[in-house]
């Protein structure tokens, strides 16, 4: 089921289809399997080796070592988003469409990836500056308090902890629905927002989901990665495809074909 990529026009009512995020990533998974494993090397490749250098370089007793060593693990999270949303849009491509009239084609499809690249960049900057800055408030409140109550002062920092993980855990498909509908990064959010809060439980589901897979991943190392973080991207993907509750055509491209 095609929805608009207009935020005004979204339904708060869509439903993720669980049961058949499996059978669909399995179906995208093969139609391209060494196109999915390529593009996840390169973003273990662009993460870790530039990760593992930055991090050398960081260590050294020059300082101008230790400063380019600090640029360029700056520069891991822009070098790491290319592969990464290359990864997303190939496998939103080659997920299995709905067999009814209105087949879900992915409106953000013909969004060059350039675009989708600024855009992702500022989604991550964006994220960023509130995560961090959330962060800072919690500490420098619960700082102040401490003074005064210590009890008081714990209570404050678990329960902003809780309201900041309550917020990271609303933004889980925010990346995956500005690939999938060509949103841009605040009405991202925004529509991952309110599919989260309409879906908690298929949420936590599709979180555990999600960290079983890379888990078992983790078992073959780096081989098992190329294997799981391919198939996670098909899930994020295929969760985007939501379904309106009590629509005879979303009941009817449930299933993929």
């Amino acid at each position: 089921m095609a929805l608009s990529s207009d935020p005004q026009q979204v339904s708060s009512a869509e439903r993720l289809p669980l049961t058949t995020l499996i059978p669909r990533a399995w179906i995208g998974f093969g139609k391209a399997p060494w196109q999915c494993v390529g593009l996840t090397a390169l973003t273990l490749i662009a993460l870790t080796g530039l990760g593992v250098l930055a991090r050398d370089l960081q260590e050294s007793g020059h300082s101008g070592l230790r400063l380019a060593g600090n640029a360029l693990l700056l520069l891991t999270i822009p070098a790491t988003l290319g592969p990464l949303v290359s990864l997303l849009r190939l496998a939103d491509q080659l997920l299995p469409v709905g067999s009814g009239s209105d087949a879900d084609t992915s409106p953000g499809k013909g969004r060059p990836l350039r675009w989708l690249l600024r855009q992702t960049t500022a989604l991550v900057l964006l994220e960023g500056v509130v995560f961090i800055g959330a962060l800072n408030v919690i500490r420098i409140l619960s700082g102040l308090i401490a003074s005064h109550s210590g009890v008081f002062s714990t209570a404050v920092l678990l329960l902003g902890l809780l309201a900041l993980a309550a917020w990271s855990l609303s933004q889980i498909l925010a990346l995956p629905l500005l690939v999938h509908y060509g949103h841009r990064p605040l009405a991202a959010m925004e529509h991952s927002r309110k599919i989260v809060q309409a879906n908690r439980i298929k949420v936590l589901a599709l979180l555990g989901l999600l960290l079983g897979v890379n888990l078992i991943g983790l078992m073959g190392a780096c081989l098992g990665l190329l294997l799981s973080i391919p198939f996670s991207a098909l899930l994020l993907m295929a969760s985007c495809r939501t379904q309106t509750p009590w629509d005879r055509d979303s009941r009817r491209n449930m299933l993929p074909t």
